[in-house]
C-alpha cells in the first residue's frame, strides 16, 4: 500500500503542509490589504505580485530540477519560504506595501519547490503506484486549498495576525524537516534540453490550428481566470454581499464551494462514465454556474451556502468534462507541450482579468463585477452548444 511508503509520507507532508500554508497566506495578505486599505485594486495587484515570477523564473526552476539534487532543492526551498514568513512578522508594521515583497519572494521561491517536488515522485513512489500517488497529491491539493482558505480567518481572529503568521512559519519548518528524511534525489543523466520558447511557440501554433483542441483550452482559461478573480474578490464578496467580516469570507464562501466541487467531481465522473455527452455535463454546468453567481445577489442570505455550493459543483462540471476531451482529443506527441504550458498560460492570461476585476469592484462594487461575470459564464454557455464534442 502506498501509504505505506514512508519516503512517499515524507514528501506528501511536505506537499501538504506546504499547500495549506501559501493559501492560509494568501486570505491572511488579502484580508490585511483589504482591511487597511479597502481597495479591490490593491488586492488584485497582490495576485500580480504572485504571478510575475512565474512568469520570469518558472522556466528556470524547472530546468533547475533536471540538473540539481532534488532534496537539496526541497530543503532549500521550504526553510527560505519559512525565514521569508518569520522575517515578516517583525517587520509586517512597517508598510503595509511590504506585503508585496513577501509574496513576490515566496513566490520566486515556488517556482524552485513545485517542479522539484513533481519530479521527486517518480523517484520515491514505483512505477506501479504512481497513478494512485498523483490522486493522492491532487485530492490533497484540493482538500488544503478549501481547508487553508476556509481556516485563514478564523484562524486570525482567534490568535491574531502575528501569531497567525508564527503557525505559517512553523508549518513550512516542519515540510523542511520532512524532505530531510529523504535519501538524495540527484537527476541522473541530464535530459536532452529543449529550447522553451520554441517549445512554446510550437504548441500555440497547433493549439490555434486544431479547434477542437483550441475551444475546451480557452474554456478551461476562463474558468480558472474566473476563480482567481472570485478569490481575490473575497473581501468585497464577503462584505459587500454577506455581509460579514472579511475574518469569515473563507469559512462562509470557500468551504461551501469546496463541498460542492468535491460533491460535483463524484457526480460528473459517474455521469462520464455512464455515457452521458461531455458537452451536456459542461452546458448544464455554465448554466448552474451563471444562475448560481445571479441569484447571490438576488436571494436571502440563508440561501448562499446552497448556491456556494451549486456554484462549486458547476465550476467543476466545467472543469473535467474539457479536461477529460483535451486528453482523449491530443496526440501524444504534443501532449507535453499543451498541459505542460497550461498553466504557464493561465498565469499570463490571468493578470489583466485579476486587474480589471479589481477595478470594477473599485469603483462599480462587487455586484456589478459578478453581473459582468454571470453574463459572460451566459455567452459561453451558447458558443458550447455549437461545439462537436462528445
Amino acid at each position: 500500500m502506498i501509504l505505506k511508503n514512508t519516503k512517499f509520507l515524507y514528501l506528501l507532508t511536505s506537499q501538504v503542509l506546504s499547500q495549506v500554508t501559501v493559501n492560509i497566506m494568501n486570505f491572511l495578505l488579502l484580508a490585511r490589504l483589504f482591511t487597511v486599505t479597502g481597495s479591490s485594486i490593491a488586492t488584485s495587484l497582490l495576485w500580480v505580485a504572485y504571478a510575475l515570477p512565474a512568469i520570469f523564473f518558472a522556466p528556470i526552476g524547472a530546468a533547475s530540477v533536471d540538473f540539481i539534487d532534488r532534496r537539496k532543492m526541497l530543503m532549500i526551498t521550504n526553510l527560505l519560504q519559512a525565514l521569508t514568513i518569520f522575517a515578516y512578522i517583525f517587520t509586517h508594521q512597517t508598510s503595509i506595501f511590504l506585503l508585496y515583497i513577501v509574496v513576490v519572494v515566496y513566490s520566486f521561491l515556488n517556482q524552485f519547490y513545485v517542479p522539484a517536488e513533481n519530479a521527486s515522485l517518480p523517484s520515491v513512489v514505483p512505477k506501479k503506484d504512481l497513478p494512485h500517488a498523483n490522486s493522492l497529491f491532487f485530492i490533497t491539493q484540493q482538500a488544503a486549498l478549501v481547508f487553508g482558505l476556509g481556516i485563514a480567518g478564523v484562524v486570525q481572529r482567534l490568535i491574531g495576525f502575528k501569531a497567525s503568521l508564527i503557525v505559517c512559519s512553523a508549518l513550512l519548518f516542519i515540510a523542511f524537516l520532512s524532505v530531510a528524511f529523504l535519501p538524495p534525489l540527484s537527476p541522473g543523466k541530464k535530459t536532452k534540453r529543449i529550447f522553451f520558447l520554441k517549445s512554446i511557440l510550437d504548441g500555440y501554433l497547433f493549439i490555434k490550428n486544431q479547434k477542437l483542441i483550441y475551444y475546451p483550452l480557452m474554456l478551461i482559461l476562463g474558468i480558472q481566470v474566473s476563480l482567481s478573480m472570485i478569490v481575490v474578490s473575497l473581501p468585497a464578496i464577503s462584505e459587500q454581499i454577506l455581509k460579514v467580516s472579511v475574518n469569515y469570507a473563507g469559512l462562509l464562501v470557500v468551504i461551501p464551494a469546496g463541498i460542492g466541487a468535491t460533491l460535483g467531481s463524484v457526480v460528473v465522473s459517474r455521469f462520464l462514465k455512464k455515457g452521458f455527452r461531455k458537452r451536456t455535463v459542461i452546458e448544464c454546468s455554465l448554466f448552474i454556474v451563471a444562475a448560481s453567481i445571479m441569484m447571490l445577489m438576488i436571494l436571502p442570505l440563508y440561501m448562499s451556502p446552497i448556491l456556494l455550493i451549486a456554484a462549486g459543483a458547476g465550476f467543476v462540471g466545467i472543469n473535467i468534462p474539457a479536461l477529460t476531451f483535451l486528453q482523449e482529443i491530443t496526440p501524444i506527441d504534443f501532449r507535453g507541450r499543451v498541459f505542460g504550458n497550461l498553466w504557464f498560460l493561465i498565469t499570463i492570461v490571468t493578470i489583466f482579468p485579476v486587474l480589471f476585476s479589481g477595478f470594477i469592484t473599485e469603483f462599480f462594487g462587487v455586484r456589478t463585477l459578478l453581473t459582468i461575470m454571470s453574463l459572460g459564464i451566459l455567452s459561453a454557455f451558447s458558443y458550447v452548444r455549437r461545439w462537436q464534442m462528445q
